[in-house]
């Protein structure tokens, strides 16, 4: 048996798509997130994983509210884009349509739905600073499949 990544059982746990915003102070960046779930029905609380290598993790550990957008089948270059770019060297956001959510973070118009949450709870854990936030409004753009992560499509 090899050493690729694919072949490693961690990777082969479902998730979806995700691409997560978030800000701290005038700082504003985006990134591609598999590790987004719902910890409560009522009320709707979702948790977020930023990884500690990325700009965003600066940002997770003051930000007041996050929002995750659901990406739709088809979004693998979305994903890539908010992926693989950094938001120390670029704007992510700055070519996609994006309005203003309810805490004032944007929001992408691009995607299948999202939620927007205002952080109740953040811990580290391991390598990732876990978020965990109370929808204080969502929205479904489209119908459609959501974007389920396969490890390979981003290799």
């Amino acid at each position: 048996m090899g050493t690729s990544c694919s072949e490693h059982a961690e990777w082969l746990v479902p998730s979806g798509v995700f691409i997560v915003t978030l800000r701290s102070g005038a700082f504003v960046n985006a990134y591609a997130a598999g590790w987004v779930v719902r910890v409560s029905e009522v009320p709707v609380m979702l948790q977020v994983a930023v990884w500690e290598q990325n700009y965003s993790f600066e940002l997770a550990r003051e930000c007041d509210a996050f929002a995750a957008h659901i990406l739709g089948q088809g979004q693998q270059d979305m994903a890539r884009h908010f992926g693989r770019n950094s938001g120390r060297t670029m704007d992510k956001l700055a070519h996609y349509s994006t309005h203003a959510g309810a805490s004032g973070l944007p929001i992408l118009d691009d995607c299948l739905a999202f939620l927007e949450c205002e952080v109740v709870f953040r811990r580290s854990f391991g390598d990732h600073l876990i978020l965990v936030g109370h929808a204080i409004d969502s929205h479904v753009n489209r119908s459609g499949e959501p974007l389920i992560y396969r490890h390979a499509d981003y290799e």
